[in-house]
């Protein structure tokens, strides 16, 4: 069995450890914290428009997609499928076409993969339906987003306020105290039996991403039978419960594919001069003092600016944060950020070159080691927020990746 070490546990790590355990690989999926799948909607975005060889030529040579190639993409996306579906999580959708969702704020958003819980929302098809108030649930505003949504046009019926009986209303409720108290049978049962007789006249109802955490879609089904209508669930603030259901899909699919996880400490890369060319592994800094995980192949996927896997230092440096591997990037800091908000920011597009193999390369496109790889919002070449590839690129360069790795 080849020792695989994986760094970094957001959805490109734990897609990664899975897909290398379940093709045999011995693997340790080393981790300094959670990835930010618990702030994800859970969809996932491909590009802004319908993969196809003149959107890719669109993009480019450096781009992660362009160096997978089309074949690679669709292969690592059916992948994803098959493997959340095996942990009683599916997704609809293709990167041939787009799904239209609506959000909690009232705007409609594109993606191409999304669970069937969301799915079931697209606005495609104009079928009218209505939206849902949780009593003494303050983070998704019925009554804002359905008046958003009927001004760009959305079929939307009107807000139905729904009771929540039983509720610890010590504090306010987050999402994931919801679904927690939606996936017990005897709470479900008695909130529908409430909900029921408020909800004549209801074909489709929209509602806060709280139908069950550890058992969603069951709890759903559920709910649609009982109530006799069918649901979607539109995502809220963090913590966000689609992530998280994501997130836990991916760990048992890792889990049961042998990846030993191991969480809590910074790693460092380690290199030896006994073995030139190649990377011997990291060494972790934990609490006890520094540990060394060997391993034939090493996979970064660590994140960007934005979780930690690239640092920014004084006089306009970055810096990658486990192996210290060159990183592409404007030098003057003014540089890095856009004048507004909501403009594309330069400092998106930073990251770690790779080729072909998804080896990271020097300057001049050489690569620094024969069995270290880079995958997901490490990456140079790209900017997965303005093109809308964010998951799409942490899971076709985390396939390719594991599969260069396991030459």
């Amino acid at each position: 069995m080849t020792p695989v070490l994986v760094v970094g546990a957001g959805l490109t790590g734990l897609f990664a450890a899975a897909l290398a355990g379940r093709r045999g690989a011995r693997v340790t999926l080393l981790t300094e914290g959670r990835g930010g799948l618990e702030i994800s909607h859970g969809c996932i975005d491909v590009l802004a428009s319908p993969l196809s060889s003149v959107e890719l030529a669109r993009l480019p040579a450096t781009h992660p997609y362009q160096l997978a190639g089309v074949e690679r993409i669709h292969h690592a996306l059916d992948l994803f499928r098959e493997i959340v579906a095996e942990q009683h999580l599916e997704y609809r959708g293709s990167a041939d076409s787009t799904l239209s969702l609506p959000t909690a704020a009232g705007h409609t958003r594109s993606t191409m993969l999304a669970p069937l819980a969301q799915s079931a929302g697209a606005l495609g098809s104009q079928e009218p339906f209505h939206l849902a108030a949780l009593d003494h649930f303050r983070d998704f505003a019925a009554d804002y987003a359905a008046a958003r949504l009927r001004r760009s046009g959305m079929p939307v019926d009107g807000v139905v306020r729904l009771p929540m009986p039983n509720l610890p209303l010590n504090r306010d409720l987050y999402s994931t105290d919801l679904a927690r108290l939606f996936d017990q049978p005897a709470w479900r049962s008695e909130t529908l039996r409430a909900w029921r007789p408020r909800l004549a006249g209801v074909r489709r109802l929209g509602l806060p991403a709280v139908l069950g955490l550890a058992h969603s879609e069951s709890a759903r089904l559920k709910a649609e039978e009982h109530l006799g209508i069918r649901l979607f669930e539109i995502p809220t603030l963090p913590p966000s419960v689609p992530g998280l259901r994501l997130e836990r899909a991916l760990r048992h699919a890792a889990f049961a594919a042998g990846v030993r996880l191991i969480e809590g400490a910074h790693a460092v890369g380690l290199v030896e001069a006994t073995y030139p060319g190649s990377v011997s592994g990291v060494v972790s800094q934990t609490a006890g003092g520094p540990r060394p995980y060997r391993a034939d192949a090493v996979i970064l996927a660590t994140g960007g600016l934005l979780h930690g896997g690239l640092l920014a230092r004084a006089r306009g440096t970055v810096q990658e944060s486990v192996f210290d591997l060159p990183v592409a990037h404007t030098s003057e800091r003014d540089d890095w950020t856009a004048d507004s908000p909501f403009a594309t920011q330069p400092y998106a597009s930073f990251g770690v070159r790779v080729g072909g193999g998804f080896r990271p390369v020097d300057m001049q496109a050489r690569p620094l080691f024969d069995n270290l790889f880079a995958a997901g919002g490490l990456l140079a070449g790209c900017d997965r927020s303005r093109e809308g590839s964010r998951q799409g690129i942490d899971l076709v360069s985390a396939a390719c990746a594991v599969e260069e790795a396991l030459r």
